[in-house]
């Protein structure tokens, strides 16, 4: 059942419900208002009787019936209400009884001043009753009855009940009638946003989304957490391709790197099994074997790092980083791996960045290693430096070698994957690390030439750490993309 006609019925059922509870309370309210008017009534005109009564009891012989004159009997009738129901009973003692309009044929018993009800005749009767100053040498005293029938009152809240019936079933279409179009009207900005739905282009990564200026609350916040959850779902559609493409490029990368050091590990290994293989022979194709594994391992794990900075969730790089702890671990490191270096780091002072660890550590040690493996003078020594210094809302951190530099020509080129110069050991990997980890930080890479114009000197900036929301632009678009 659509929601606009559970409305219709849901008000159809509710206004004549509502409608015939209001009724009742008020047919209560009425019935007791009647019956307290008509108490009063009645007790109006006994007080207006009793003196008229009193006189005609007087002029009442014993043992005689009441027969005042007729002037008399017009003020009676006057004081009663000529228009009035029911009728007036006089008692008399030793006389006969006088009546005025239509009374039963038994009184109430004596000494109930009422107002009260009472059955005779079969039917029920209310009256009011009082006592005259007027007593017999036997101590009985002469009454006077007011009755009205029950009936009468009856009849008019039968005509109450049937008058609420007909407006209870009115209600009833008029309820259904309303309800509907209440309905239609309170779910239309509910019915514009499913057809806005309907009409997405999900399956084609459109940027659509659906309006939440509709003016209901409800249906605007529900526009807006749909609007997130599709927000959410196309990071997540960009993640994973993200990932595949990944993923596709490291299949790729491995098989053509490890191509060439497999196969001449194969023939190595051929080699090893000659018989005529001298041990000067077989230990020169021991060494070039454990060579070609060192490769291979440095190839695997430098693949693995790019693949893990390329699938590091952007929320990851948010975190507030001490560098300056960083870059002196990783130089300590450095000096164990890289021997033949000598590496100064007059690195001092505080200098925080927003980021990931793990991905600054790479930074560093990339342009440590490649500094000491190419950065070498004619007897294999390395001198290196490593600054770090914040530059305004950046931190700076270079890394300077005395070695026989990079040409102007080739400064771009060095970070692309495997661009290695001939001869080179290492895996050509390295700046495309240090590139790829310092734009995920929102920050940028360059190869210059020291002053001395000896060497080679590479600068990266971050942006420093700052208040909550200064994260790096990546992050910045990332979050907004989350929100959004």
């Amino acid at each position: 059942m659509r929601l606009s006609t559970r409305f219709a019925v849901c008000v159809a059922l509710l206004v004549p419900l509502l409608v015939l509870l209001a009724g009742i309370a008020m047919l209560r309210l009425a019935s007791h208002d009647l019956r307290a008017e008509r108490d009063r009534h009645l007790t109006t005109r006994l007080r207006a009787l009793v003196p008229m009564a009193t006189v005609y009891a007087r002029r009442a012989r014993p043992v005689s019936k009441i027969s005042p004159d007729a002037a008399a009997q017009r003020l009676a009738g006057a004081a009663l209400g000529a228009e009035a129901p029911g009728g007036v009973y006089l008692y008399v003692p030793g006389a006969e009884p006088f009546t005025i309009g239509t009374v039963p044929s038994v009184m109430p018993p004596a000494g109930t001043g009422g107002p009260a009800t009472f059955t005779a005749d079969g039917a029920a009767w209310r009256y009011v009753a009082a006592d005259l100053a007027l007593r017999r040498r036997n101590g009985d005293r002469a009454r006077v009855w007011i009755l009205e029938p029950e009936q009468r009152l009856a009849g008019q809240l039968d005509l109450l009940r049937r008058r609420l019936a007909l407006v209870t079933l009115a209600a009833v279409g008029m309820g259904a009638a309303v309800g509907f179009a209440l309905g239609r009207f309170a779910v239309r900005p509910l019915a514009v946003l499913t057809r806005q739905a309907q009409s997405l282009d999900l399956p084609s990564g459109s940027a659509a989304r659906l309006g939440t200026d509709s003016g209901v609350s409800e249906i605007d916040e529900l526009a807006a957490l749909v609007n997130e959850l599709l927000g959410r779902r196309d990071v997540a559609v960009a993640r994973t391709a993200e990932a595949l493409e990944a993923a596709r490029a490291f299949a790729a990368t491995a098989a053509h790197e490890l191509r060439t050091p497999l196969t001449s590990v194969s023939t190595n290994l051929t080699l090893l099994d000659h018989p005529d293989l001298e041990p000067a022979e077989r230990a020169e194709i021991i060494a070039d074997l454990v060579a070609e594994h060192v490769r291979m391992q440095r190839l695997i794990t430098m693949l693995r790092e790019l693949a893990r900075g390329e699938l590091a969730d952007a929320a990851t790089f948010a975190a507030d980083v001490e560098l300056t702890e960083v870059v002196a671990t990783a130089v300590e490191d450095a000096r164990r791996r890289q021997p033949h270096a000598t590496i100064t780091c007059p690195v001092d002072g505080e200098v925080r960045v927003r980021g990931w660890e793990e991905g600054l550590r790479v930074i560093v040690h990339n342009l440590v290693d490649n500094a000491a493996v190419h950065g070498t003078d004619g007897r294999g020594h390395a001198d290196i430096t490593v600054t770090l210094t914040p530059q305004g809302p950046a931190a700076l951190l270079a890394v300077q070698d005395a070695g026989p530099g990079i040409p102007a020509a080739e400064r771009v080129a060095v970070f692309g994957r495997f661009h290695r110069r001939a001869g080179s050991p290492g895996s050509g990997l390295g700046l495309t690390l240090v590139r790829q980890q310092a734009e995920r930080h929102g920050g940028s890479v360059t190869v210059s030439q020291p002053a001395t114009g000896i060497g080679t000197r590479i600068e990266v900036r971050l942006p420093m750490a700052g208040p909550p929301g200064g994260e790096p632009p990546e992050v910045r678009s990332w979050l907004t993309a989350q929100r959004h």
